[in-house]
């Protein structure tokens, strides 16, 4: 496995992920309990999501249906959410927050979710029209930072990427000279039966050096530089 060579603060980090509908948190999420859980990281997810008509299910029903190798909670109301938040987060370790397809709206659950967590990654997929989707995401980050609220950090991780296409790299070098930070590590789209669209219900598979391999290496590396 790929081990990240990181120390996490005692009390744990919170990791929230955020983005459009079918951007892949679930399927991300799913397997970097896993992968944590292999290299003997503390881990814990927190749903925040309710899944829409064209969505698999739910996090807590793939950890009801498959063994994550880490426990996953379902969310409180909105107004609960920062102190389960709290009570959920592993000891030197990391909980991550899943969240629903993403809706700028003042009460809701997203906004709760973000004043919960220290790093929040916005999973994209690299096209035009995603790219424009996310700007109010964007925006309401650099909304909190400017109205002096907490804000975690950012970054920014590509999802659904065809490695054959040049648009993972025109979005990448488009985001990284609006000065945003971009995961090294891209999720590839595969609709294979064993590739990671296909994997809600079942165990995920724990492949060395494959890209949720390495992307769970990466983001616990960036929680302990954000925790520091």
């Amino acid at each position: 496995m790929t081990s990240p060579d990181t120390d996490l603060p005692p009390e744990g980090v919170r990791i929230a992920f955020v983005g459009k509908g079918g951007s892949g948190k679930s399927t991300v999420i799913g397997h970097l309990l896993a992968h944590w859980a292999e290299d003997g990281i503390p881990a814990a997810a927190l749903d925040a999501d309710e899944p829409g008509d064209e969505e698999n299910g739910s996090l807590v029903e793939w950890a009801d249906l498959a063994d994550l190798g880490a426990p996953v909670y379902p969310a409180p109301a909105r107004s609960g959410i920062r102190e389960r938040a709290k009570q959920v987060t592993p000891a030197g370790g990391v909980l991550a927050v899943d969240t629903g397809a993403w809706i700028r709206k003042a009460g809701g659950t997203h906004f709760a979710v973000l004043s919960a967590v220290d790093l929040v990654v916005l999973t994209l997929a690299p096209t035009r029209m995603e790219l424009d989707r996310a700007a109010s995401v964007l925006a309401a980050l650099e909304h909190l930072t400017e109205v002096g609220a907490h804000c975690p950090r950012l970054v920014i991780c590509l999802t659904m990427v065809n490695p054959s296409a040049a648009a993972a790299d025109e979005t990448e070098a488009t985001l990284r000279e609006a000065g945003y930070q971009v995961l090294g590590t891209r999720v590839p789209r595969s609709d294979a039966r064993d590739g990671y669209g296909q994997a809600f219900g079942r165990p995920p598979r724990l492949v060395p050096d494959s890209p949720m391999d390495k992307l769970a290496a990466e983001l616990v590396a960036v929680a302990a530089e954000v925790s520091r």
